[in-house]
C-alpha cells in the first residue's frame, strides 16, 4: 500500500482537487492523509465530506500552524504503507502517476525512491512548461550540487528509509525536501520517469516559501554546516558548479518576487565564481518581463544541464 501525505494550510478553495488527483488514481491500494496545518478556513468539511465519499481518506489536525514539515512529519508518523508519496495541496497528479512510478519499483528492488517531470503552470503569467529530469541510478554525488529531484509532489519512496534516513528536518525555513532527498541519495538508487506526471501551480501572493528569498539563503547556510563532510569531497570543478546552482535559484526566487535588480546580483555572483553560457543569458533576459523570463528560463532549464 502506498500512503499518501497532502499537508494543507487554508487552501480549502484547492484541497479538493489535490485529494481526488490521488484518490482517481489507476494505482489504487493507498491511503490518503490529509493533515491540516493550523486551518482556520473551512478545509475540515470540505476534506469530511471527500472522506464520505472515499473511506481511504483520513483527516488529522493540530493548532495552532506550524510549517509544512511538521504537518508531513506528522502524515508519515500515521502512515501505514510500505511506500509513503507527498502531494503538495496546490499540486495536482496525473491519473497513472503512481502506477507508473510503481513500475519503475517493480524493475529493479535496489530502487528507493521514484521522481517524475513536472508540468509547470504559472498562474498569473498564463505561462506553462514541461521539465524533463534525466538523472537516476546512483545520485549520492550530484544530488550534492543541486535539486535535481525537486519537488515533493513528485517523489515516492520506501517507508523503510524514512526510518534509516530521518524525515523533514522542522529546523529549515526551507529547502527541507532538498535535505531529505540529499540524506536518502546516500542510501539508495534513485528511479525516475522523466514524463510529466503532475501539474505543479504557481500562484501570485499566496505566501508560498518560494517567493522568500532570505529563508533560501538561510538554508544553504544551513546544508553547508550540516553536509560539511560531503561537501568537502567535492572537486573543485564540483564546488563551482554548486555554487552557480544555488546564486542561479536564488536569482530566479528574486525574479519571481519582483525584484530584478537584486536577481541580477546573485547572478553576477554566479558569474564570477564560473563563467556558464547559462548565467550570461539569464543576466540578459532579466530586463524583461516575467512571462518572458518564464518562457526562456525553461528552455534554458532543459538546454543546460550542469
Amino acid at each position: 500500500m502506498i500512503s499518501v501525505v497532502i499537508p494543507t494550510h487554508n487552501r480549502s478553495d484547492l484541497i479538493q482537487r489535490a485529494v481526488k488527483s490521488a484518490t482517481n488514481q489507476t494505482y489504487n491500494d493507498i491511503e490518503v492523509i490529509v493533515v491540516s496545518d493550523g486551518c482556520t478556513d473551512n478545509t475540515k468539511e470540505v476534506v469530511e465530506v471527500l472522506i464520505q465519499e472515499d473511506k481511504r481518506i483520513k483527516f488529522m489536525e493540530y493548532a495552532p500552524a506550524k510549517g509544512g514539515n511538521v504537518a508531513r512529519n506528522m502524515g508519515i508518523a500515521a502512515a501505514k504503507g510500505d511506500y509513503v508519496a507527498f502531494l503538495d495541496d496546490d499540486d495536482e497528479w496525473f491519473i497513472d502517476k503512481l502506477e507508473k512510478q510503481m513500475d519503475v519499483f517493480n524493475m529493479d528492488a535496489e530502487i528507493g525512491l521514484v521522481y517524475t517531470g513536472i508540468k509547470a503552470i504559472y498562474i498569473k503569467e498564463q505561462v506553462s512548461y514541461i521539465s524533463r529530469p534525466i538523472y537516476s541510478g546512483d545520485l549520492s554525488r550530484i544530488i550534492l550540487l543541486d535539486n535535481y529531484i525537486g519537488t515533493t509532489s513528485t517523489v515516492i519512496m520506501k517507508s523503510e528509509l524514512l526510518n534509516s534516513c530521518g524525515v523533514f528536518d522542522n529546523s529549515f525555513g526551507a529547502m527541507q525536501d532538498y535535505d531529505l532527498w540529499t540524506r536518502i541519495c546516500q542510501k539508495t538508487k534513485v528511479g525516475v520517469v522523466s514524463e510529466p506526471l503532475i501539474n505543479y501551480y504557481n500562484y501570485p501572493g499566496n505566501n508560498q516559501i518560494s517567493q522568500q528569498t532570505q529563508k533560501y539563503e538561510d538554508a544553504f547556510a544551513y546544508l553547508s554546516e550540516k553536509y560539511f563532510d560531503l561537501y568537502s569531497k567535492l572537486s573543485t570543478d564540483e564546488k563551482k558548479i554548486k555554487t552557480e546552482n544555488i546564486f542561479f535559484l536564488l536569482a530566479n526566487k528574486a525574479m519571481r518576487n519582483g525584484s530584478p535588480k537584486i536577481a541580477r546580483k546573485y547572478i553576477v555572483r554566479a558569474l564570477k565564481n564560473r563563467f556558464s553560457f547559462k548565467c550570461l543569458l539569464y543576466y540578459v533576459i532579466s530586463f524583461m518581463d516575467y512571462k518572458i523570463v518564464l518562457t526562456l528560463r525553461s528552455r534554458m532549464t532543459n538546454r543546460y544541464k550542469s
